[in-house]
């Protein structure tokens, strides 16, 4: 099993590709990761690699600085790999601009520039889900990391929402007919008080 980590941030200014690295070493001894920055990624390199699953991190920067020629790559795969892929936080947002939705601030609390006042889900809080696919085998409500002031404020086509809560509507959405998976939440941040998040990681690795 090779799981192909897509490092979304700029110039490494972020903690989300090690955090998934770490607990994918924990939860898979002797796993094999493979992690390249966004802009290096391409479908011809999925297709020789021939990973088991794709993962995507949380990015580090506002979704403005980063350019359309850097993400055309994730973008490809994004649309058209074979392989299970599951977009955390960011790489979440990066699925729905990949195919046109919108991404933005869930607002703002003070003036500001970027993430500078923007308002931010950030700690462990509940997210009702559908109980399939990620979230098979959990209760109808979860506990689960957050760390964001981006949100998906659309679901793009042919997207169904599988989790939600009242602070961000679209908190996980699948692609319908295909095993594509965002999660607003970090999954991958969990600890014995609300372990869920690794049901949900564990989850992901088994489809």
């Amino acid at each position: 099993m090779l799981i192909y980590l897509v490092d979304n941030t700029i110039d490494g200014q972020g903690a989300s590709p090690r955090e998934v690295r770490a607990v994918l070493g924990r939860l898979v001894p002797g796993l094999e990761i493979l992690i390249e920055p966004f802009h290096h990624v391409s479908l011809e390199r999925v297709r020789s690699l021939k990973p088991s699953h794709i993962i995507l991190s949380g990015q580090s920067h506002p979704w403005e600085m980063y350019t359309p020629e850097s993400l055309a790559g994730v973008f490809a795969v994004i649309k058209q790999a074979s392989q299970p892929i599951l977009g955390i936080c960011g790489g979440h947002q990066q699925i729905a601009l990949a195919y046109g939705a919108k991404v933005g601030l869930m607002g703002r609390v003070a003036p500001g520039e970027g993430y500078n006042g923007a308002k931010r889900e950030r700690g462990f809080l509940p997210v009702v889900n559908t109980g399939e696919g990620l979230f098979k085998g959990l209760p109808a409500e979860i506990t689960v990391w957050h760390n964001h002031c981006d949100e998906v404020k659309e679901l793009p086509d042919g997207f169904r929402a599988v989790a939600s809560n009242e602070t961000c509507e679209i908190q996980a959405m699948q692609q319908k007919g295909r095993r594509l998976y965002g999660v607003q939440f970090h999954p991958e941040l969990f600890d014995s008080d609300y372990p869920e998040g690794q049901t949900v990681v564990e989850n992901f690795l088994k489809l």
